[in-house]
């Protein structure tokens, strides 16, 4: 058998592999990435949004730290192109009210970059991670 007409093209095919295959475990490794990121940024949000609720001076003010938090936690986790919701459920009927359960959920939907929206749809594909908290407003405040 002679080898002598067989050129090594074994680098270029190296290249096509190693490309076919970096490019994908990249795209999914951000992917996870920024889903992780999310998934910490809401956590961080509703506990440290409820607890700013339940010590706040008026229902506005609570309200107000809350987003304030969020976008802080969002942006401090690098996401800042992502969308988010909050919703605030008392067990009492007013959330002021000493003593009181109150509960912070906070939904952030985070694109997913590297996967093509389908043909005639025109929303994007996101994931959406929500998290949620529970605090007692305080029953010895001087403020309520």
């Amino acid at each position: 058998m002679d080898f002598s007409d067989d050129r090594g093209s074994a680098s270029l095919e190296f290249l096509v592999a190693a490309i076919g295959l970096l490019v994908p475990v990249v795209a999914l490794t951000v992917t996870t990435s920024e889903i992780a990121s999310a998934t910490f940024a809401a956590t961080v949000s509703a506990r440290q949004g409820v607890r700013a609720f339940t010590l706040a001076d008026s229902v506005q003010s609570g309200h107000t730290a809350i987003a304030n938090i969020t976008d802080l936690a969002i942006a401090d986790h690098g996401l800042s192109d992502a969308d988010w919701r909050i919703e605030l459920d008392c067990a009492a009927r007013s959330c002021r009210q000493r003593g009181s359960l109150v509960t912070l959920a906070v939904s952030i939907d985070v694109p997913l970059r590297f996967l093509p929206a389908l043909p005639g749809i025109d929303i994007a594909p996101s994931v959406t991670v929500s998290r949620s908290a529970t605090a007692r407003v305080s029953t010895t405040s001087v403020n309520r």
